[in-house]
């Protein structure tokens, strides 16, 4: 992210634009000098990651098929699971 323009607020100049009479102040009573003082860019790496995030949201990971299977299996008193296969996952998922 890149901003550019006046750099910290001082707020000695803003205190002194309020002071100015009215016919020295823009329209809408802002001074002229801060209008469109400052400006921000956003990089094209924040651009591409906005896009990626956006895609991400509309991939749907969950396998429909698989979790009905196992909700029938469980409502069914069928689902038996393996200690040894989830202890190897266990261990895969750590890197052993």
């Amino acid at each position: 992210m890149k901003i550019t323009g006046q750099g910290p607020v001082s707020w000695n100049r803003v205190r002194a634009a309020y002071q100015q009479p009215a016919d020295v102040k823009g329209q809408g009573g802002v001074d002229k000098a801060f209008a469109g003082a400052d400006t921000v860019q956003l990089s094209a790496g924040s651009k591409l990651i906005r896009e990626l995030k956006a895609r991400l949201e509309e991939v749907n990971d969950t396998r429909a098929g698989r979790v009905e299977a196992i909700r029938a299996a469980l409502a069914a008193g069928t689902y038996k699971i393996s200690l040894e296969e989830v202890a190897a996952a266990i261990l895969k998922e750590m890197g052993r």
